[in-house]
């Protein structure tokens, strides 16, 4: 028995007619055929699942690659934005820096612009007093000058 085949390795139809009790050696040639048939299809069947199995690897493979690029270039970019962030970061302190001293410089200019227009308002008043004042003294003095004249008038008369 040991070099005695083992049945169930047969196709079905050899199987079939030794389960029925008949003998391996007289199977019909139309049973080997259909055998040889079933055999047929089912090495292409192999031969077409190792080829998509195959091909489903490389596909695989490939994906993986895409996939460890995609994640190498994820990486990259996220450096890169990190970047950005921390120099228009460190740009926009700066500019933050630079329009609080303009604005600082902008009311320092406003108070130094009131106070300028106080002083020349305070020189207005001072100088409309002057002009008043001189307009007083020089009534008084053409006053004084008709009085004067009357004065003269009068005692050559």
């Amino acid at each position: 028995q040991h070099g005695a085949p083992h049945w169930e390795t047969f196709p079905k139809g050899i199987r079939w007619g030794h389960a029925k009790g008949g003998d391996p050696r007289t199977v019909s040639p139309a049973q080997i055929t259909e055998s040889t048939l079933e055999i047929t299809q089912s090495s292409k069947d192999v031969d077409t699942a190792r080829s998509t199995v195959l091909e489903l690897r490389r596909t695989v493979q490939s994906l993986e690659i895409d996939l460890d690029s995609l994640r190498n270039q994820k990486a990259g970019l996220e450096g890169n934005l990190l970047e950005v962030e921390n120099r228009y970061g460190l740009q926009l302190e700066q500019l933050g820096g630079l329009v609080g001293r303009a604005e600082a410089e902008l009311v320092q200019a406003r108070a130094e612009l009131q106070r300028q227009a106080d002083e020349y308002q305070a020189l207005l008043n001072v100088k409309d007093k002057l002009e008043a004042e001189i307009a007083t003294y020089r009534q008084l003095l053409e006053g004084g000058e008709e009085f004067r004249c009357a004065e003269a008038a009068g005692s050559h008369g």
